[in-house]
């Protein structure tokens, strides 16, 4: 029983040198290159388009020809909110989504995107009208990346 346990003892840590050697090898260079392309697009977030009859749920959607076909199969878009210059804090920019708790009613604002459009949505387990009205006047920045 000895003797089987040294030989997998032996071949465990031989395999770990032979691993550990390994890892000082450069990798490869990959024959495939990128050329990154990105667009930065801006609206501002105004009037909801739709709202629901109970309030819980509300978007508005953006044309945007810049996302293709290609950037919904094989890229991005990222999504900010404006958080404008008060006499506390310079202007910022927040990476959506965001939850809004300082709200009267806590709301979860999200976005997707697809073929030519970017949809905004607000949804709140009591109310979106108070996170609206705080959205409204705030600029939107969406990065496209291919």
């Amino acid at each position: 029983m000895k003797k089987i346990f040294y030989l997998g003892l032996v071949l465990l840590l031989s395999s770990c040198a032979v691993s550990i050697g390994n890892s000082k090898k450069p990798l490869p260079q990959n024959s495939l290159s990128f050329k990154i392309e990105k667009k930065v697009i801006m609206f501002d977030f105004g009037e909801l388009d739709y709202i629901s009859d109970d309030k819980k749920y509300g978007r508005i959607v953006f044309s945007s020809p810049q996302i293709t076909k290609s950037i919904v199969n094989s890229g991005t878009v990222v999504g900010y909110v404006q958080r404008p210059a008060n006499d506390e804090n310079p202007e910022r920019w927040s990476q959506l989504p965001q939850f809004s708790a300082g709200q009267d009613d806590p709301t979860y604002v999200y976005f997707s995107f697809g073929e030519g459009i970017i949809r905004i949505s607000l949804q709140s387990a009591t109310s979106i009208e108070s996170a609206a009205e705080y959205f409204k006047d705030k600029k939107l920045k969406f990065i496209i990346s291919n």
